[in-house]
């Protein structure tokens, strides 16, 4: 399971978690409260795992874009998960219950642009994010899983791009744009993975095709209304974990959610394809290393905004030599227009293309500072922006 980090008031925590709970964070452990006695980890023992996570970014517009002025997008993760084998219920099974909550402004209402500086912008709310019971069969080569389900916490992955803020390295806006099963809002799924064998995988979902209520996006909502339809993903590939690392997928993903293109007429088949890649250049036994990723993505161009994405990034950990788990990155991502939207929106620009340098410094095992910069070349495709630039940083708190 992938967690979107997240979280308000994460230097308040700092200076604040220790005072209200009495407990003593010890710097070896990655929790910030600790292991509150001993009990959390005997709860992982018996199959209670915990996890609370509090990020914030404070992002701003220090130049070009719509407005110039900082905001400060936060989320916070609460996830129970539970083995029912460790708790003496049943083998190969796992609850998951998570809760997210949001807060903070939206950088890219002043920047302007088109993929969403901060991957932690979300309405103001607290909610039931993820919901969900997966069980694993044939030595864990198989597994289903049911329930609330954020579809990009599987498909459209690749682990090194998780480093950046921007919302297009996590995944591209071509399926964004048809709004899945994801953040902020999920739907009930059912997903099936498979793998063949050691190095091979497949999986495949259907979901609700539109997540909550698009009217109330404060609370979680399961509803099925007319014209839902379904959503439907699917992701081959190949990986290796052991020695190299490396990761190739190609995906598809089909929609029959009733919507109007932009230029007012009805559909319910919209569809896309994908491919990701990413692989370690070297590693070595401290776990320095140089590593790098690709997204590629289409849409149909006759009812979508987006015809093409394509995002690349590097990875260098322990670039310094006194810092050995800090992670130095650079990324570009790029999303067209297509031809038809271009048509029913004259004047507007081809493309918007993003680049980003982030530098991840781990303070403590439960504590992250991360630095960022992105310029923005034709914020939003509006020809009357200038290119932004927006600077800050992300804190990070593991409780």
């Amino acid at each position: 399971m992938g967690i979107r980090t997240g979280g308000l008031a994460g230097a308040a925590v700092v200076g604040l978690g220790l005072l209200s709970s009495g407990v003593r964070a010890d710097e070896t452990l990655p929790w910030l409260l600790g292991d509150w006695g001993g009990k959390r980890s005997s709860l992982a023992q018996q199959g209670f795992d915990f996890e609370f996570v509090a990020t914030v970014d404070v992002l701003g517009t220090v130049d070009g874009g719509i407005d110039e002025g900082f905001d400060s997008p936060a989320n916070f993760d609460l996830v129970m998960t539970v083995d029912t084998g460790a708790a003496g219920w049943w083998q190969n099974g796992t609850f998951n219950f998570y809760f997210l909550g949001n807060a903070g402004g939206d950088p890219s209402l002043r920047a302007g642009d088109y993929q969403v500086a901060s991957n932690l912008e979300a309405p103001d709310t607290f909610k039931l994010y993820e919901a969900w019971y997966e069980h694993r069969f044939a030595n864990d080569r198989v597994s289903v899983l049911v329930g609330l389900h954020d579809v990009n916490s599987e498909f459209y992955v690749t682990e090194h791009g998780l480093l950046f803020l921007n919302s297009s390295f996590g995944i591209g806006p071509e399926i964004g744009q048809a709004v899945p099963s994801f953040f902020p809002t999920t739907s009930p799924g059912v997903r099936l993975r498979v793998a063949p064998t050691a190095n091979t995988y497949a999986i495949a979902a259907v979901y609700d095709g539109v997540p909550g209520d698009p009217t109330d996006p404060y609370g979680t909502e399961v509803a099925f209304g007319d014209g839902d339809g379904v959503f439907g993903i699917g992701e081959v590939g190949v990986l290796g974990t052991s020695g190299t690392y490396y990761k190739l997928g190609l995906g598809g993903w089909v929609t029959t959610a009733q919507f109007d293109d932009f230029a007012g007429n009805s559909h319910n088949d919209n569809a896309g394809i994908y491919l990701i890649g990413e692989r370690d250049l070297w590693r070595a036994e401290d776990g320095r290393g140089l590593g790098v990723f690709a997204q590629l993505g289409f849409a149909d161009e006759d009812m979508n905004q987006t015809g093409m994405y394509a995002g690349a990034g590097v990875n260098w950990i322990g670039a310094l030599p006194s810092r050995p788990e800090d992670v130095a990155g650079f990324a570009v991502a790029h999303a067209r227009n297509g031809d038809d939207y271009r048509q029913a929106n004259p004047g507007l620009e081809r493309a918007e293309t993003t680049l980003e340098w982030t530098y991840l410094m781990p303070a403590t095992p439960w504590l992250s500072v991360q630095p960022d910069v992105q310029y923005v070349v034709n914020p939003g495709m509006d020809p009357s922006l200038d290119d932004a630039v927006i600077v800050g940083f992300r804190v990070q708190v593991s409780l």
